[in-house]
Formats: C-alpha cells, sequence, structure tokens
C-alpha cells in the first residue's frame, strides 16, 4: 500500500451508541470522501427524504386506486396506475440512494410517509374513474409543484440532486397531463 493512501474501514467492531442508545455506524474517513460538502449535506436530505415520503405515498394512493378502480375507463387507467405506481417506486429508490450518497440515512417507514407526505387521505372502497382522475390529478399536481420548489432549491446547493429532481419533475408533469387527457 502506498505511504498516505486512505486504509479500508474496521468493520468488524461493535459501533458506539449515541445519547440515544443507537449504534453509530458512521466511519470519519469515509465520510471524507463524501462528494458534497458538509453543511450541504442536511439541506439536500431535507428535501430528499420530503420528496421520497411523497413518492412512497403516490405508490400507496396509485395501488388503491389501480385495485379498487370501476367505471368505463376501467383498463386504461388501471394500466396507466400501475405504471406510475412502477415510477413512484423506481424514483424513490433513487432519490433515497442520494441521501445515502450525501452520507445520511433515509426512512421510508409508513409512519414516517403517513405523518410526512401530506397530501390527505385517500377515500376506501371502490372509486369510479372519475373520482380517481380527480384524486390522482390532485395528489400528482400538488408533487409535482413541491419539487419544482426543490429544484429550485437545490440549484443552489447541490446541482446532482437537482437534476434528479428535475427528471422526477418531467416524469410528473408527463402524468398530469396524462390523466387530464381523460378528463377533457
Amino acid at each position: 500500500m502506498a505511504p498516505g493512501a486512505p486504509t479500508a474501514p474496521d468493520n468488524t467492531a461493535t459501533p458506539p451508541a449515541d445519547a440515544n442508545g443507537k449504534l453509530d455506524y458512521r466511519n470519519p474517513a469515509a465520510d471524507a470522501q463524501i462528494p458534497v460538502e458538509a453543511d450541504k449535506r442536511q439541506p439536500v436530505t431535507d428535501d430528499l427524504q420530503a420528496t421520497v415520503a411523497e413518492l412512497l405515498e403516490l405508490f400507496h394512493d396509485s395501488k388503491q386506486c389501480h385495485w379498487n378502480l370501476r367505471g368505463p375507463l376501467y383498463l386504461p387507467l388501471h394500466e396507466k396506475l400501475q405504471e406510475n405506481a412502477d415510477e413512484y417506486r423506481k424514483y424513490a429508490d433513487i432519490l433515497a440512494e442520494r441521501v445515502l450518497q450525501v452520507g445520511h440515512p433515509i426512512d421510508g417507514r409508513t409512519a414516517v410517509v403517513a405523518a410526512t407526505a401530506n397530501l390527505g387521505d385517500m377515500p376506501g372502497g371502490y372509486l369510479t374513474d372519475k373520482q380517481v382522475l380527480i384524486l390522482m390529478t390532485e395528489r400528482i399536481t400538488t408533487v409535482a409543484k413541491r419539487v419544482r420548489q426543490r429544484i429550485d432549491h437545490q440549484s443552489k446547493i447541490d446541482e446532482v440532486t437537482s437534476n434528479q429532481l428535475q427528471e422526477l419533475s418531467y416524469a410528473l408533469d408527463k402524468q398530469v397531463w396524462q390523466f387530464r387527457v381523460h378528463m377533457q
């Protein structure tokens, strides 16, 4: 090994616990290699944590509608809801991994999603195609607007995160347009 070369972390030792008794698995040597400046990591995490929670909520809402849909637009909406659910899961995973890349944990637990997504309750039971179009368009539009605000915020902090949010924004805008077409 070359002099001054980084050494592999010792992952065999039990890490120390913090004040709450949680084990601290952080490794200062590894954290020094994070390409995002330390003072920018928390704002990146905050924006992405909120977005991941919203995407997970949209995923669950899409599946709820997908399963309980009724009406003449059943087949195209059933398929579109599944397609959207797959996209929400994909983007949630991409953004969650970005949080990990900047050295923070992500929280996708259902209790956290329910408490932080702030999209309102999805009705239970059967839903008409018209109800689904209105409900999902409103929900996706709400998230799309929030994502645009986060893009603006991240453009001043971290371009990579801003770019990832821009890709999501395009996908959400497309989904809103595709639902809107069914309502015209």
